[in-house]
Formats: C-alpha cells, sequence, structure tokens
C-alpha cells in the first residue's frame, strides 16, 4: 500500500507540474494574441523572448506567434527561423504554419542576393518541409543548380519537380473556385490560380530550356529525343496560355534546332500576330514589342538562308534593322545572308557599321573582322584579307583557324616566312588544344 500511494503522489505531482506550465504558457499566448491584434508587433517578440529565455522554448505556439510578429514586421530570415521551430515542435500539426510560406521564400531571396547561397539553400529546403505543395522552392533551387552549379540534370528535376506542383496547385485553387458564391474569396482565388499559372509556365518554359541546352551537347542519336521533349513541354505551356510570347519563341527555336525551320517560321508568324494583340491591348509596349519583334525576325531570316531563300531572309533582317537599328546581331546575321548570296561589296559595307557599334566584346570584333577577310578572299584581295585576318587575331589570339587561314594568304602575297611562322603558330595552338 505504501508503495502505491507513493507513486500515486509521483504521478499527482507530474500532473500538477503539468497543469501549471500549462497555465503559465495559456495566459503568454494570449497575451500575444492580444498584442497581434492591437498591430503591437515588438511587444510580441519581446513577451517571446522574455518566455522562451525563462526555459519555455518548447511551446510551439509561442513561436509561432512569433514568427508571426516578425512576418508583420517583414524580417523575413527572424520569422522563417521562429516558423521553422513551431514547424518542428508543433507535431500533431495543429498549427496553421504552411499558410505562411512565403516567409521562406522571401527569406531565401534576401539571402541569396546577399550571397549566402548555402543558406539560401537551406531555407528552401526548410520551406519545402513546411510546405511540400508549393512550387516555388523547387523553381529557386532549379535556379541554384542551373546558374551556381551548372547542374542541368540536378536543375531540371527541380523545375519538372516544380511544374508538377504547380499543376497540381491550380487544380486544388480551381476547385475553391467552383465551390464559393463568395465575391471577395472568388477574386482572391482567382489571383491565386493566376499565380499557379505563372509558376506552372515558368516551371516549364525552364525545363524545356535545359532539354534544348542538354540537346545541344547530345549526341547525334539522343538529340531528337531531348527536342521532342522539349516541344511537348513548350506545347504543354502553351495549352494554358496560347499567346504566350517567350514560349513560342521558344518553341520555334526547337524547330530551328532540329532543321524544321518551315514550322518555325510559321510560330514564328503566329508570334508576331500575337505582339499585335498586345500592342492592341495594352500589355505590351511598343518599344519592347520591337525588340522581341526583331530577334524573331533575324531567326527567322536566319530559317530562310538555311532554307537557302536569301532574298526573303535579307528581307526579314532589314526589317530588323528598321526596327532597333545598328544592332550586332541583326546586322552580323545579315552581312552572312549578302555574303552567301555573293553580295560581297554589300556585305562589307554592313560590317563597317558593325565595327562602329560601341561596346562590341573581343569575340563579336573577332568575328566581324573574320567575315571581312572571308568577303576580301571572294574578291581575290589578298593584301585587304590579310589585313582583316590579323586584325580579328588582335582580338582573338588564340584560334588556331585564323592563323591557318592567314598562313594562306601570306603565301598566296608570296611572304614565305610569315606563312611559315603563321602555319606553325596554327600548329602549336591546335597541340595545346589536344
Amino acid at each position: 500500500m505504501t508503495g502505491l500511494n507513493h507513486n500515486r503522489k509521483i504521478i499527482l505531482t507530474i500532473i500538477a507540474i503539468s497543469a501549471m506550465l500549462a497555465a503559465c504558457s495559456s495566459p503568454v499566448v494570449t497575451g500575444m494574441k492580444v498584442h497581434m491584434q492591437n498591430q503591437e508587433y515588438d511587444d510580441i517578440i519581446h513577451l517571446a523572448d522574455s518566455v522562451i529565455a525563462q526555459g519555455d522554448s518548447l511551446n510551439s505556439e509561442i513561436w509561432f506567434w512569433r514568427g508571426r510578429a516578425f512576418t508583420e514586421k517583414s524580417q523575413w530570415s527572424e520569422a522563417a527561423v521562429s516558423f521553422s521551430k513551431a514547424y518542428e515542435l508543433d507535431t500533431n500539426g495543429a498549427l496553421t504554419i504552411s499558410e505562411y510560406w512565403f516567409v521562406f521564400f522571401n527569406s531565401a531571396a534576401n539571402t541569396m542576393s546577399d550571397g549566402d547561397i548555402g543558406s539560401a539553400v537551406e531555407m528552401l529546403n526548410n520551406g519545402i518541409l513546411v510546405a511540400p505543395e508549393r512550387p516555388d522552392f523547387e523553381l529557386m533551387l532549379g535556379d541554384v543548380e542551373l546558374k551556381v552549379n551548372n547542374d542541368l540534370q540536378a536543375a531540371l528535376g527541380y523545375f519538372q519537380n516544380s511544374s508538377l506542383k504547380a499543376e497540381a496547385l491550380m487544380a486544388n485553387v480551381q476547385v475553391l473556385i467552383d465551390e464559393t458564391s463568395d465575391a471577395y474569396m472568388l477574386d482572391y482565388y482567382s489571383q491565386n490560380l493566376a499565380q499557379a499559372k505563372n509558376l506552372f509556365i515558368q516551371a516549364l518554359f525552364n525545363s524545356g530550356s535545359i532539354l534544348t541546352m542538354i540537346a545541344l551537347d547530345a549526341t547525334e542519336e539522343e538529340m531528337p529525343e531531348y527536342i521532342q521533349q522539349a516541344k511537348e513541354i513548350y506545347s504543354n505551356a502553351l495549352a494554358i496560355d496560347p499567346t504566350n510570347i517567350d514560349m513560342l519563341d521558344a518553341l520555334a527555336g526547337a524547330y530551328m534546332l532540329e532543321g524544321d525551320y518551315g514550322s518555325a517560321i510559321g510560330i514564328y508568324d503566329e508570334a508576331f500576330a500575337n505582339i499585335e494583340l498586345g500592342l492592341a491591348e495594352g500589355w505590351l509596349e511598343p518599344d519592347e514589342a520591337n525588340e522581341i519583334v526583331a530577334t524573331m525576325l533575324v531567326s527567322k531570316g536566319y530559317a530562310y538562308i538555311e532554307m537557302e531563300d536569301y532574298p526573303q531572309a535579307i528581307t526579314e533582317l532589314n526589317s530588323a534593322r528598321d526596327l532597333i537599328g545598328e544592332d550586332y546581331i541583326v546586322l552580323s546575321t545579315l552581312a552572312h545572308a549578302n555574303f552567301v548570296m555573293e553580295n560581297y561589296d554589300e556585305s562589307l559595307s554592313i560590317l563597317e557599321s558593325v565595327i562602329l557599334i560601341e561596346g562590341l566584346s573581343p569575340d563579336e570584333f573577332a568575328n566581324a573582322y573574320y567575315t571581312r577577310y572571308a568577303c576580301f578572299n571572294r574578291k581575290e584581295l589578298d593584301s585587304e584579307a590579310a589585313e582583316a585576318l590579323e586584325t580579328a587575331l588582335e582580338f582573338d589570339p588564340d584560334n588556331a583557324n585564323y592563323w591557318r587561314y592567314l598562313a594562306s594568304t601570306y603565301s598566296r602575297l608570296g611572304r614565305r616566312n610569315d606563312a611559315i611562322n603563321a602555319m606553325q603558330k596554327a600548329e602549336d595552338l591546335d597541340s595545346e588544344n589536344d
């Protein structure tokens, strides 16, 4: 009997201590809620920190309301730390922590901009734990793998996961829209649906872009499969947003990559029609539209070059030049088109304009002078051709082909020693690259 009474006293003591702790924490949480109603966010944080300092750091609600206070102050990192702790302690899932997923996303974005990639990735992974249904976290993690780690396969995995989550989110929000008759909630859900669609399209665009990049490095046998996957992804996105100009441009690019230039031209024409619609409806500014159209006209011109329809290629390229003026890509492609048409003087004239463009990179200068060499070479003007190649080599001195062409040009000019030296330089560069 004595042992039973002793055990009973112990149990009653434990119950009494638990009741005291509950009684202590409940008023604190109630006080935090009152402060929240009064928008007294600093008071919430101070009260939470005081209780935590006194040893009550295992109450998930205290951490939750502390996180909410920091959220109201837009202090994302502090809020994320509090919500992470609340999530860890909330074993029963009683708190609505997942509603604050954006805290983790904003914290990661700020940390990323400060250059702390590791902490940003950790915050994104915490966000996935708290709100696994959100597509935003994988979208940013894919960007990290692509832009920081240069890991195309890892990036593709994240983007594909993001698209699947965004698609599921769209379906869930659509159910809410169908079931509500409240005008306010209908507007709220409609905004959420639009955001989910944007995430879905962005994830698909990124996935298609990665597949296109992988295709460029794939074997000849593997390349068609990757391009086909990219085309299917772009088509899925266009089923959601058929007027998406970026997606149409990407789809046309995929057709260009596989050599289906006729299909690419048709898609570019469809994109032009949507650009006109955007201008008419006001969601595209004229300057922005001109940039987009000009870029597509260059691609369309290149397609006509590949189809050996050179006059039409020049027409498209001149239209691009009319829109955006002396642009490097436009003029260099136009010079190339005239070159293949054997309009060497016209090509040289255009290249004069290219060289005058401010801010060209060394590679762009080198390409321009190499094309000048090609024109002079066809015109059998060896002195001018040699001079153009010499200038190209000032910008790209390690180009073995340039040295090889220069050796041949020197030989025709009777500059035997210079030809030997140029050929030796080409062979040395080839050996270094083996």
